[in-house]
């Protein structure tokens, strides 16, 4: 099933993760900075990556949760 975008999934916020991102890849740590710095609660992350592309490397399950 296709994640849907949702109103806070901005193409800035997109550029700025993509940005974050090693070959596609970003770490666990990575992730739970960038909600922090953006107010976006964790959980809501991991269908966000999904969405566009990105893999997490050393995921600790936060984002699944």
């Amino acid at each position: 099933m296709q994640q849907e975008r949702e109103p806070w999934m901005t193409p800035a916020l997109e550029a700025e993760l993509k940005a974050l991102a090693a070959d596609g890849m970003l770490t666990c740590l990575q992730i739970q900075e960038f909600a922090g710095k953006h107010t976006i609660e964790t959980a809501r992350m991991k269908p966000f990556v999904d969405l566009i592309g990105l893999q997490v490397n050393g995921c600790t399950g936060l984002c699944l949760e």
